[in-house]
C-alpha cells in the first residue's frame, strides 16, 4: 500500500515543494514539484490516499465542544470559539471542523485563507483522493515524555503533553488545561531562547530531544529529569503509517473536492456475480422476445392470407381491397330492414340461449330479411328440450316460434324461428 505525502511550503509565494511516494516503510520515490503540477509517480504507481504535511506554524488547531445538531451549523459557531485564540481577524482566515467525535468534541483548525488558497493549488495537481491536510508537527509521538523536541532543518518542531501536568494540578497553558496535547513549531535559532523558558515553565519530568540540539536547552537548572536523546523521526514515514481512522478525524480544510470519493467498484463487487447473471437473462429475455415476434409474424402473415382466402370464396365476383369494410358492408346488406331485428342481432340472441346446453344440436340457419327473422333447423334429444329453449327465451326476451318436429334414427328434428318480440 502506497502513500503520496507533499510537503507543503509555508509561503505563498514558494516556487516548489517536496513529495515522495511511500511503500512499506521505504520511500520508492520523489522530487519536487510547482504548484498544479503532477508528481513523475512511477507506472505502476497506485496511491491509496495523500497526505499534505503543512507547517505546524502556519496552522491553529483546538479540539473543543462546538455547539450544533449537524456539520453546518458546528461549522458556523467555530470560528467565535477561536477568535481571541487567533492573531488574524476572522475575515482573513478559514475555519473548518472535523467531524464529531465520541466524547462531543471536534477538532477546529484554521490557516490564513490566502495561504490555503496556493495550499489548494499545490494539490489539486496530485491527481490522487483522498488528499488530507495535517499539520507536521501533530505527527510526532510523545514515548511518554512531557516535552519533545525536534530539529528540522531550520525548525524546530515541540509538542508538549497535557496528561502528566494535569495530573499534578499545575497550572499551565490553557490547551494543557483542556488536556489535549500541544504541538508547535519555532525557529531555530529562536529555539535557543524558547526552549528553556519553556523548560522552565513547565518543569517536564521527562524530556525527549534530537540529536541535533542541546540537551541542557531543556533541562532546567537543578530539575531532575529523565532525558533521552534520538534522530528525528522522518515526517514522510509518520504521514504514511498514520492510521485512516487518525486522518478521518482532521478538519477537511481542502474542501470537498479533494475528499475520498466513493469506491464504486469496491462497492460493486460484491453483485459482479448478480449483474453478470442479470445481463444473461436480459440477453435471454431479449432474444426470446425476438423469436417470439417472428413467430407472431408468421402467424399474422398466415391468418391474412387465410382471410384472403376465405373471402375470395365467399365472394369470387369482388375484388378484395379493404376485406374488413368489404365483410361489415356484406353483413349491413343482410341487417335490420326498417325496425326489425337483423341477422347479427338474432344469431347473438341465439348464441346467448344456447349457451350451456348441450341437449341441442344446431345444425342449420337461415335468415329472412323481409320477415326479420332467423330460422333455426335443429337436433333434440327429446321433444321436450324445445319447451326448455323457449323458456330460456323468454328469460332473455326473445321468442321462439316452434315450425314442428318429427322422431329420427339421430334424434328429433326440429324447426323453430327466432325473433324479437
Amino acid at each position: 500500500m502506497s502513500v503520496l505525502v507533499l510537503t507543503l511550503p509555508a509561503s505563498t509565494s514558494a516556487a516548489q515543494a517536496d513529495w515522495a511516494l511511500v511503500d512499506n516503510g521505504a520511500v520508492i520515490a520523489g522530487g519536487v514539484i510547482a504548484p498544479g503540477e503532477h508528481p513523475g509517480l512511477p507506472d505502476d504507481a497506485k496511491p491509496v490516499r495523500a497526505v499534505a504535511l503543512a507547517p505546524a506554524e502556519t496552522m491553529f488547531l483546538r479540539r473543543a465542544p462546538v455547539p450544533g445538531s449537524n456539520d453546518r451549523d458546528a461549522r458556523r459557531a467555530a470560528p467565535f470559539l477561536i477568535e481571541e485564540c487567533l492573531a488574524q481577524p476572522l475575515d482573513a482566515v478559514a475555519v473548518e471542523v472535523g467531524p464529531l467525535q465520541e466524547t462531543g468534541d471536534r477538532l477546529i483548525a484554521a490557516v490564513d485563507g490566502d495561504l490555503l488558497a496556493a495550499w489548494r493549488r499545490w494539490v489539486a495537481g496530485l491527481g490522487v483522493k483522498p488528499v488530507f491536510l495535517v499539520p507536521d508537527a501533530l505527527l510526532l509521538t510523545s514515548n511518554g515524555a512531557d516535552l519533545v523536541a525536534f530539529a528540522y532543518g531550520d525548525r524546530v518542531l515541540v509538542r508538549l503533553s497535557a496528561a502528566d501536568g494535569a495530573e499534578r494540578g499545575e497550572d499551565r497553558d490553557v490547551d494543557v488545561a483542556l488536556g489535549e496535547p500541544l504541538v508547535f513549531s519555532i525557529d531555530a535559532q529562536l529555539g535557543q531562547t524558547l526552549l528553556p523558558a519553556l523548560a522552565e515553565k513547565l518543569q517536564p519530568r521527562r524530556v525527549l530531544i534530537s540529536e541535533q540540539l542541546d540537551p541542557n536547552l531543556t533541562a532546567p537548572d537543578g530539575a531532575p529529569i529523565a532525558l533521552k536523546r534520538m534522530d528525528a523521526p522522518d515526517l514522510r514515514m509518520l504521514a504514511a503509517q498514520a492510521p485512516q481512522e487518525a486522518l478521518d478525524g482532521f478538519p477537511p480544510l481542502l474542501g470537498a473536492s479533494f475528499a475520498s470519493a466513493l469506491d464504486w467498484t469496491g462497492l460493486l463487487a460484491p453483485w459482479r456475480v448478480a449483474a453478470v447473471l442479470a445481463l444473461i437473462t436480459i440477453a435471454a429475455s431479449a432474444l426470446f422476445a425476438a423469436g417470439e415476434a417472428a413467430y407472431l409474424e408468421r402467424r399474422a402473415a398466415a391468418y391474412a392470407q387465410a382471410e384472403l382466402e376465405t373471402f375470395q370464396a365467399a365472394f369470387p365476383d369482388t375484388r378484395p381491397a379493404n376485406i374488413q369494410a368489404q365483410l361489415r358492408q356484406a353483413l349491413a346488406s343482410v341487417g335490420a330492414v326498417e325496425d326489425r331485428a337483423g341477422f347479427l342481432d338474432l344469431s347473438a340472441a341465439l348464441a346467448d340461449i344456447m349457451a350451456g346446453n348441450e341437449a341441442v344440436r344446431i345444425d342449420a340457419l337461415r335468415y329472412d330479411a323481409d320477415r326479420g327473422v332467423l330460422s333455426v333447423s335443429a337436433l333434440y334429444r327429446g321433444f321436450d328440450d324445445f319447451e326448455s329453449l323457449r323458456l330460456a327465451a323468454e328469460a332473455r326476451g326473445v321468442v321462439l316460434d316452434d315450425g314442428g318436429a318429427r322422431q329420427s334414427t339421430s334424434g328429433v328434428e326440429a324447426e323453430f324461428t327466432v325473433r324479437l318480440p
